[in-house]
């Protein structure tokens, strides 16, 4: 098969990541949301599609000015986009696209069940046209024109975007989760969280394994960007899943007030996925497992903090992206010490310094975005929405939510 050929299966896998989305988030939402979360999901591709094709595609791929953005290729003007290699640009195009996806979805997952539609389009559209492309430039705008963005050039270690991708969601969704605020009834009185059962922990489950399925072609798309086997990848992956999965629903079983088995095995395995993100080119199957388990270790402890912070993120993306993509950004390139290009200690200061400029970067532009929305137009639906529900207006629609909570103090 073909590296274009290779490049066009992938991008199909990522596409199929969407509908893991969707499911995951459908399924830890809450039933009167249901309705509500897939529509903000279908929302984001549409947004993505249009604001990555217009802008973000040229200043990620287009002819780099100094490594930091790139200056040509707007409108989706491919021919404009500079190109010394074999592949097809339009299909690398394609590939970034679900990448820019997944980034930009990433934001709804904390935010879900509280912030009105219209604040969610305009962030996603400052997602996908700036705040990831510019990042995606700084790491990876050599893979095509050979002129490398400012961080590819030190030596910056991200293989398939740990933090290109995930990190950038993380951070975004942590500005929008902190100007947002929680959920009605996520904390009571003294500041203990509140369980909030989602709606169907079978159909987070299956939007899992569609993600874990998807993150084949996620890493092992990025595979033919530097010649990498596509099935050792795909390998250490799996087991990196596996590893995160197995350790998170283990350390859950001595943390129930932290969170239950079933969302500790899910979000463990996501972040495992993450973790292996930053090093699947290089790293031995073995040490994918270790990375997977030090990953399934950290969610639980992030997903902790965040609690004793009162930080409502409703589906953990917080943890599984953000904390396990520093993880697999900082500690990855130790275990994977073959793929460097300085000494390990030379390249962790390299790795640090990369990490805390995407992260900069991404809270400052999502720090001016919620900022100037919440002064314009307001961040949150109304309190007696979030109690009935963002699809409380269809027919037939519940009146009240089923629970077992006495909500009628927020009507």
């Amino acid at each position: 098969m073909s590296d274009n050929s290779t490049l066009l299966t992938c991008a199909f896998f990522v596409f199929l990541m969407q509908f893991g989305f969707v499911a995951y988030e459908v399924g830890l939402a809450r039933r009167q949301h249901a309705a509500g979360v897939a529509l903000k999901n279908l929302l984001d591709w549409g947004v993505t599609i249009t604001a990555f094709s217009m802008v973000g595609v040229a200043l990620m791929l287009g002819a780099s000015s100094d490594g930091l953005f790139g200056t040509t290729g707007f409108g989706m003007a491919v021919d404009a986009l500079p190109n010394t290699t074999a592949l097809d640009t339009t299909l690398v195009v394609l590939f970034q696209l679900g990448f820019a996806g997944t980034a930009v979805t990433i934001v709804s997952g904390a935010l879900v069940e509280r912030v009105t539609l219209l604040t969610y389009a305009v962030i996603s559209v400052i997602g996908a046209a700036l705040i990831y492309p510019i990042v995606a430039h700084w790491v990876w705008g050599g893979v095509m024109s050979g002129e490398s963005g400012w961080l590819e050039a030190m030596g910056y270690r991200d293989f398939a975007g740990a933090s290109v991708v995930h990190v950038v969601g993380a951070a975004i969704a942590l500005v929008g989760a902190l100007f947002v605020g929680p959920r009605v009834g996520r904390f009571d009185a003294d500041g203990k969280p509140v369980q909030l059962p989602g709606s169907s922990i079978a159909t987070s489950a299956l939007g899992v394994v569609v993600l874990w399925v998807g993150w084949w072609g996620f890493n092992g798309g990025s595979a033919v960007f530097n010649g990498a086997s596509v099935g050792h990848v795909i390998v250490v992956t799996n087991l990196a899943g596996a590893g995160g999965l197995l350790a998170a629903l283990m350390l859950s079983l001595r943390a129930l007030h932290v969170i239950h088995p079933p969302g500790a095995a899910m979000g463990g395995a996501l972040a495992g996925l993450v973790a292996v993100t930053a090093v699947a080119d290089t790293i031995s199957p073995g040490l994918a497992l270790l990375l997977g388990v030090m990953a399934g270790a950290v969610f639980i402890a992030a997903t902790e903090l965040l609690q004793r912070l009162r930080i409502d993120d409703a589906l953990m993306a917080v943890p599984i992206h953000g904390a396990a993509g520093a993880l697999g950004i900082v500690v990855g390139p130790c275990l994977a010490s073959t793929g460097n290009a300085h000494a390990v200690w030379e390249q962790l200061g390299v790795q640090l310094t990369g990490l805390l400029a995407i992260v900069a970067w991404s809270i400052v532009v999502a720090v001016l975005s919620f900022g100037l929305l919440k002064r314009f137009t307001g961040l949150r639906i109304a309190p007696s929405r979030e109690v009935l529900g963002t699809d409380g207006w269809r027919e037939g629609a519940p009146t009240r939510p089923d629970d077992g909570q006495d909500w009628e103090h927020y009507l």
